[in-house]
């Protein structure tokens, strides 16, 4: 089983029980709805199909749900896909018209007041890069600088252009209430810039009594980068989303923002997610291109906790197939590599607690020994966010008998998180988290698993002992 998650977004060519389930069996371990593009009804019918699959596979996949935020989008188009040809002439207009291949809308009059001969407009995570050649008081008449597709409510950019727009609309305020009532395990904040962002949304879920559902901040701005380590403290993690951060700071400056922010986020133990254009080349193609390839296992190297597919599931041709393509990639590569090394990397903490001193020894034993899992116990699932923190070689089983702190696990590196009822003693402890293993991952005589938790739970809050058992 691979370590790195798989995050893959529904759209209309995966809005269908079958493909969901086949995407789950195949690899994916979060369910991403963007609400951009997708109805509280669509989201409904998704999270309500993924809970019937986790029931008849036994397993927790988690749900993701995109807010909107403040990021400018084009108008409805007459078709799901439309074709922009590179030297072609497009209108860019402020009334609400259903766009085409020669004219498209935006919502904002200030988008025609503001934007000057000349600019660059990029479309659809910057797939589509227009120019300026003349405008009016309406309309902005642009060249089509590459060919290229856009959808239906693509993200539109102008780098020159800094309008100064509310963070949460009424919208976004409404997602956030569904996600609470769907019981959604993450909320994928677009276009953050600073960590009042974040904090207007956790005020909001603070005052609907929830603190399940954790926050990952998307980092898609020159804003949030330079706000990043107050955007880190707040979050739960990020999304590192590619296409609209190249538009923001040149493209050539992505990958080695990439690898800092990813450095960044696990050296203050957040969850890292890498987003955009994975496996792009699959939305059309049954097999992804050498750079792709490339692209993904540089990422697995990188030690991240997921990846997502995006249009690669959404609209892609192949959502399936994708899914089973970048899940052999992951495995090719993590078979690779040196984990006795990768700890010895990992910084230790200078004022280290007793929590993380056993998960630092339970990875350290584990990887010594061989073990086939180290199986921990989790009320809060802090226990095994500090064991996959430390990037472990084999999986961490984690059980609890807290469903919503189960899927919670379901996005971290290495974690197969499961629900199991509550153990009264550390005997038991030890007999349910070896059956557990036995379940998933076929055990047999003489494997060994390390063993941690909490005892006496009711008085003991934090991970306080370490087992390694042998399977008889």
């Amino acid at each position: 089983m691979n370590k790195t998650k798989m995050v893959g977004t529904i759209g209309p060519n995966s809005f269908d029980y079958t493909i969901i389930r086949n995407m789950i069996v195949s690899g994916i371990d979060v369910i991403r709805i963007n609400m951009t593009y997708a109805s509280f009804d669509f989201a409904k019918q998704v999270i309500l199909a993924v809970r019937k699959i986790n029931l008849e596979e036994n397993v927790n996949t988690g749900i993701m749900l995109d807010t909107v935020g403040p990021v400018l989008r084009i108008g409805g188009l007459e078709k799901p896909i439309i074709n922009l040809e590179k030297g072609k002439m497009i209108r860019i207009v402020a009334t609400g018209i259903i766009g085409n291949s020669e004219m498209i809308s935006v919502p904002y009059k200030e988008i025609i007041t503001h934007t000057k001969v000349g600019d660059y407009i990029f479309i659809n995570n910057a797939s589509v890069k227009l120019q300026v050649v003349t405008k009016n008081d309406d309309t902005l008449v642009c060249t089509i600088k590459n060919s290229g597709r856009i959808i239906s409510e693509s993200t539109l950019h102008i780098p020159t252009l800094d309008l100064n727009m509310k963070f949460l609309s009424k919208y976004d305020e409404e997602i956030i209430k569904f996600a609470l009532e769907m019981q959604v395990d993450y909320l994928a904040l677009s276009n953050v810039k600073e960590e009042m962002d974040v904090l207007d949304v956790n005020d909001i879920l603070i005052s609907l009594n929830d603190n399940n559902i954790q926050l990952l901040s998307k980092i898609e701005n020159r804003h949030a980068l330079e706000q990043i380590d107050r955007i880190l403290k707040v979050s739960d993690g990020i999304i590192i989303s590619r296409g609209d951060l190249a538009i923001d700071v040149s493209i050539e400056k992505v990958p080695q923002i990439q690898k800092e922010l990813t450095e960044k986020a696990k050296k203050n133990e957040k969850i890292v997610i890498i987003s955009t254009d994975m496996l792009a080349s699959m939305e059309v193609n049954e097999v992804p291109t050498r750079a792709e390839v490339s692209d993904v296992a540089n990422s697995v190297l990188d030690h991240v906790d997921a990846l997502i597919l995006g249009g690669e599931t959404a609209i892609g041709n192949y959502p399936v197939e994708v899914v089973k393509t970048m899940n052999s990639i992951i495995d090719e590569v993590e078979n690779s590599i040196d984990y006795n090394d990768l700890l010895h990397e990992i910084t230790r903490f200078e004022n280290i607690n007793i929590s993380k001193a056993i998960a630092y020894s339970s990875v350290d034993s584990a990887n010594r020994v061989g073990a086939k899992a180290i199986i921990c116990s989790t009320m809060s699932g802090s226990t095994a966010r500090d064991i996959s923190n430390y990037r472990p070689s084999c999986p961490v089983i984690a059980i609890s008998p807290n469903s919503k702190v189960v899927r919670g696990l379901s996005i971290n590196y290495g974690i197969i998180p499961r629900i199991v009822g509550m153990a009264e003693n550390t005997d038991e402890l030890v007999d349910l988290s070896i059956q557990a293993a036995r379940r998933i991952l076929n055990l047999q005589k003489g494997d060994k698993v390390v063993i941690a938790g909490s005892f006496p739970l009711e008085s003991v809050n934090y991970t306080n002992f370490m087992k390694i058992e042998e399977i008889k």
